[in-house]
């Protein structure tokens, strides 16, 4: 079992792995098809800096509470609900606006599916730090994000030429298995919160998968034979 200064370094090592990995996968994806960047319009842009600026807030506070700046983690902690509904805000208008424009819904409904799995557990993140119940604020935080990261892993599918729905069936297992680790590194088991935390997640990714095979399934194979042809 870890000590609470391990178990926050650990976090932000977690999140600074997502940082880096979320970067490194948009920037490939631009420099591997550079007509893409043509799609970044002021309120793409907007997000991503929110999105960057969230993934560095959750590896500074894990940072800061580590080294015992708990007065800086709190006014950082209170200033994050503005940080929430920019990045929450401007991807939910990004959604839609591709579901308009391309006629992608399907997009829209994978990325809503994110912002609806990680809104809730952001607020379940808050409660249990007013409550001083810090590991499960950290995971809820941690499953939260890793909600967020669907994106980030399309681009990696996509520069590899293969279909957009692997991109979802990568979320489900890194999403298990990250929480999973670092649940049994702090605790040395797997605690009940975080198995409702992700029982919460995965039954968005489920309803959302339902939602996608009513809906889309022909585009879908569509999509998945043309890849394959």
């Amino acid at each position: 079992m870890k000590s609470a200064g391990e178990a926050n370094t650990f976090l932000g090592r977690i999140a600074l792995a997502l940082l880096v990995f979320t970067i490194s996968a948009f920037g490939l994806k631009v420099a591997v098809q550079p007509e893409t960047f043509e799609r970044y319009t002021p309120i793409v842009i907007f997000h991503a800096v929110a999105m960057i600026a969230w993934l560095s807030l959750l590896a500074s506070q894990s940072y800061l509470a580590a080294r015992g700046s708990f007065e800086l983690h709190r006014a950082f902690g209170r200033a994050s609900p503005f940080l929430v509904l920019a990045m929450v805000g401007s991807g939910v208008l990004i959604s839609f606006g591709i579901g308009a424009e391309l006629g992608r819904y399907e997009v829209t409904v994978v990325n809503v599916a994110a912002f609806v799995t990680f809104t809730p557990l952001y607020l379940v993140a808050v409660h249990f730090a007013r409550q001083g119940k810090i590991h499960i604020h950290r995971q809820a935080m941690l499953i939260g994000t890793l909600a967020l990261m669907t994106p980030a892993y399309a681009r990696i599918v996509q520069v590899a030429g293969l279909p957009d729905p692997l991109a979802i069936v990568m979320q489900l297992p890194i999403t298990i298995a990250l929480a999973s680790w670092f649940d049994w590194k702090v605790l040395g088991r797997i605690s009940k919160p975080v198995l409702a935390m992700l029982a919460f997640s995965i039954a968005v990714i489920g309803a959302m998968g339902a939602v996608l095979v009513v809906f889309f399934l022909p585009a879908l194979i569509a999509q998945i034979e043309a890849a394959s042809a």
